[in-house]
């Protein structure tokens, strides 16, 4: 699969999780829906300014989406070190607040 397979693949995906249609979602980015359909076959590529436009709109870095469905469900040890330096540094910062409210 190459990467406009897989972009295709997870825009799709992104579109269909966000319950918009090739035409709602066309009209946002300003392109037209059979743009945005030969997007998703993997016929045509973005430009880096459509790129930006889908991340904002789906909330998401330009590099999710080129992982392939192995990646996303493949071993969760780096979510699970994201999520515990996350939830430490979230303490912390609990008990630093807490501490100047109290001076």
């Amino acid at each position: 699969m190459n990467s406009k397979e897989i972009f295709g693949i997870n825009l799709r995906h992104f579109r269909k999780l966000n319950n918009l249609t090739q035409e709602e979602l066309s009209e946002k980015l300003g392109v037209t829906a059979i743009h945005l359909s030969r997007i998703e076959n993997g016929k045509s590529f973005v430009t880096a300014e459509l790129l930006d436009s889908l991340c904002l709109i789906f909330n998401i870095s330009p590099a999710t989406f080129f992982y392939t469905t192995q990646e996303f469900s493949g071993d969760d040890s780096l979510f699970t070190k994201i999520d515990t330096i996350i939830d430490e540094e979230l303490k912390q910062l609990g008990i630093d607040l807490k501490e100047r409210i109290r001076k």
